[in-house]
């Protein structure tokens, strides 16, 4: 997929001193420089915006069956956290990596499993994702008080499950929340909506987005509650390459100061789990 070595290698030559790990949730996913996927992706994302009700379906069609389908390949979807390689990888370079834990309510142990590695200060939070495991929000209430407990953040990748972004903030209301990819499947609803929680961010990661998007998300939350994140190494094109300097600069490219950008880039986040 992509080394470590590799990995620091690249946040090297993009000045970025840490970086926060998620334990992979399906098999490795390559991309290519396609025009009919460029395509694609325009109309995923026109969709999602204008008119979710046809977004969502399509949105929902990726996941089937335990496996992830997307451009006509097919991947499997880890239903196990495999949280022992992020262990492994900050037991290696503690100094340039951090952990996220990841966490699938629907199999046995799931809460012992999160105590265990939050036993580790380098492991900053936990990380869900209802989208591809395949799980009601209400799921995580147990996930949900632990970390509102030890004050730690959640990041959450949703489904389309109506309303399923306000769930957690309304029973959890001091819960540290982060939706990735911008709140994707909901966008413009979920900021209006965040934009009011005190507690609840968005990321800029993954190449859901584009760089539109994440002006719009700028736009509607303000640079306070969006943190800087690329999802990498998913949307390689190349085995072990991977370029960071893609979703950074749709943060550089914004029309905003550089201390907002500041911020978006790595304050917001320091200040979520400091």
């Amino acid at each position: 997929m992509l080394t470590l070595e590799k990995m620091i290698e690249g946040m090297d030559q993009n000045n970025i001193a840490k970086t926060a790990l998620i334990p992979p949730m399906s098999e490795t996913m390559f991309e290519s420089d396609s025009t009919i996927q460029y395509h694609i992706q325009r109309l995923f994302r026109f969709l999602i915006i204008n008119t979710p009700r046809i977004g969502h379906k399509i949105y929902d069609s990726l996941v089937k069956d335990g496996n992830f389908k997307l451009y006509g390949n097919t991947y499997k979807i880890f239903t196990e956290p495999k949280n022992d390689i992020v262990a492994n990888a900050i037991a290696r370079f503690p100094d340039r990596f951090l952990g996220w834990v990841a966490v699938n309510p629907m199999i046995p142990n799931f809460m012992e499993e999160i105590e265990f590695y939050l036993k580790n200060p380098s492991f900053i939070g936990v990380k869900a994702h209802p989208f591809m495991h395949a799980y009601s929000i209400k799921a995580l209430e147990p996930v949900a008080a632990l970390c509102e407990s030890k004050g730690v953040p959640m990041i959450i990748h949703l489904s389309s499950e109506i309303d399923s972004y306000k769930y957690l903030p309304e029973n959890f209301p001091k819960l540290k929340l982060i939706y990735a990819h911008a709140g994707l499947p909901f966008w413009k609803n979920l900021w209006k909506y965040v934009k009011e929680q005190p507690n609840v961010y968005v990321d800029t990661s993954s190449d859901y987005l584009n760089e539109t998007i994440v002006k719009q998300a700028v736009e509607a939350l303000g640079y306070r509650k969006v943190l800087f994140g690329c999802d990498g190494p998913y949307g390689m094109k190349t085995f072990n390459e991977y370029d960071y300097s893609d979703k950074k600069r749709w943060v550089e490219s914004l029309l905003i100061p550089d201390n907002e950008k500041e911020y978006i880039l790595g304050k917001n986040f320091l200040g979520l789990i400091e």
